[in-house]
């Protein structure tokens, strides 16, 4: 494939860091394209045919979507391969990463649920893209609003989706047995490691990631109160391993 690669992608998006792990863990050289949310659709419905991100460009080949794009560079990218070949492991990881992509969902909308409105929130969005200060003026009350009715931010639905958030967690907890130093299949890093850890990193800021402008020591006390139950569990210890160990080994 093209020596070229071209993820296309939204900085904070946990779907995009789900797919940036993937490339770095098989070490495949790639940029990142940012794209700017709202405008990004006449683009990705051009190259994938969808709304969302991330989109990878490989060569003459196009992939769009995070689990998508996961089977492709394991089937086109097999060294370092993150799903076994066979067995009951196969499957518990694929079960695994579908389950993971779909709390993703709820992550998202709790989390934007907490903070939506704070400026730092914005600040982590945009300022990737160097915009003016006053596009970036212009574009962050149209962009909060459509963020809201996008992911759905309101009191009812943002507290189903905590359920949903702490429902993966305890899932994260079965598989690892309370000790964070455990994978969640098997006695290495798989796809659906990196799919629960990345789905669920903006909760747990780890360092190095587009989540740490927002540190858990400067948020506010009721973010700081919700926050604090999953930093502590050992399923959010786990996920902040995961990032030391196998993410940025440090």
């Amino acid at each position: 494939m093209s020596q070229t690669r071209i993820l296309y992608q939204f900085p904070i998006s946990h779907y995009c860091e789900k797919s940036r792990w993937q490339l770095d863990h098989k070490g495949l050289p790639y940029v990142t394209r940012n794209l700017l949310p709202g405008p990004h659709r006449l683009r990705t419905r051009l190259m994938a045919n969808i709304d969302t991100l991330p989109v990878l460009r490989d060569g003459k080949r196009t992939v769009g979507d995070s689990t998508r794009i996961a089977y492709y560079l394991e089937k086109y990218y097999p060294n370092d391969p993150l799903i076994p070949a066979a067995g009951d492991d196969r499957q518990k990881v694929i079960e695994l990463e579908q389950q993971f992509d779909r709390y993703g969902i709820y992550v998202r909308r709790w989390m934007y649920g907490l903070v939506l409105g704070q400026p730092a929130v914005m600040d982590a969005m945009f300022d990737p893209y160097n915009l003016p200060t006053i596009i970036k003026r212009l574009l962050v009350p149209v962009t909060e609003k459509g963020v809201a009715q996008l992911y759905g931010i309101r009191p009812d639905r943002v507290a189903a989706a905590g359920e949903k958030v702490r429902e993966g967690l305890a899932l994260i907890d079965r598989c690892i047995k309370g000790d964070p130093e455990r994978y969640l299949v098997g006695k290495r890093l798989t796809l659906a490691d990196i799919a629960a850890a990345s789905l669920y990193a903006p909760l747990l800021s780890p360092p190095g990631t587009p989540w740490d402008m927002m540190p858990f020591e400067q948020q506010p006390q009721a973010v700081q109160e919700a926050l604090l139950p999953i930093r502590e569990s050992a399923a959010g210890q786990w996920v902040l391993r995961r990032y030391q160990k196998d993410r940025f080994r440090l």
